[in-house]
């Protein structure tokens, strides 16, 4: 799972603000794995925490039909931590470098000893993990709640909102993601990905660059979310 942490720039409640959070960051091995090169795979031993420093990631699964799913993607300041990480379990999922990647790894015998020495550094790190886990289960009630046009424009501001940092004043952007990435993310088919990007960039809501999507009227996909919300049937 992952959240954020020590990316820059990050909101000052995220920010190596004590010698104590300066110390942990230091203390941080730097590791590169190379685009499409698996970080962490499903049923190996959890043993060390990641700081995505730069480029991006993506952590999926397989569902019982044998359809691949992705959990969750990364950016710089994520952590990633497995469960199993605590309780030497293996991992339940893969981790894989969509871009090439720089981390920060500790091994769990130096993070078990962060946790017991520095109170602080444990309930932040916490606190981090829980943000992700918050988010995995937003993307399964959106499964429900929402109808597919409307998780996908959903997905689209949350991505832009998360790798599009150092834009500015330029429209939001979605980079270096596929459409059937995108299909993975939010539990639907790559073709009916590509009709509703196609359908959102004819309203001029998008536009599609590649692998790119820039985000030319987020107000209007933000509508869209509202108006995707699927009614639930009364009970007679």
């Amino acid at each position: 799972m992952a959240s954020q942490l020590l990316a820059q720039p990050r909101p000052s409640h995220l920010a190596l603000e004590n010698e104590a959070w300066r110390a942990f960051d230091r203390s941080l091995e730097r590791v590169e794995f190379h685009r499409g090169e698996v970080m962490l795979r499903l049923g190996s031993p959890a043993e060390a925490l990641f700081v995505i420093r730069e480029g991006k990631a993506k952590t999926c699964c397989t569902s019982a039909e044998g359809h691949e799913l992705v959990l969750d993607f990364h950016c710089a300041g994520d952590v990633l931590a497995e469960p199993g990480l605590f309780d030497s379990a293996p991992a339940m999922s893969t981790t894989t470098a969509i871009t090439d990647v720089q981390v920060g790894q500790i091994a769990r015998a130096d993070l078990r000893r962060w946790l017991a020495l520095c109170p602080e550094v444990a309930e932040r790190l916490l606190g981090c993990i829980a943000r992700g886990e918050g988010r995995s289960h937003e993307m399964h009630a959106d499964m429900v709640q929402l109808d597919t046009a409307a998780r996908l424009a959903k997905a689209l501001l949350h991505l832009a909102q998360r790798f599009g940092t150092g834009r500015h004043s330029l429209p939001p952007l979605v980079e270096d993601l596929t459409q059937e990435e995108l299909a993975q993310y939010i539990g639907s088919r790559r073709d009916t990905v590509n009709k509703t990007l196609s359908h959102f960039a004819r309203r001029g809501w998008i536009r599609i660059e590649r692998r790119n999507i820039v985000l030319t009227n987020p107000a209007q996909l933000s509508r869209r979310i509202r108006v995707g919300m699927l009614t639930t049937p009364a009970r007679g």
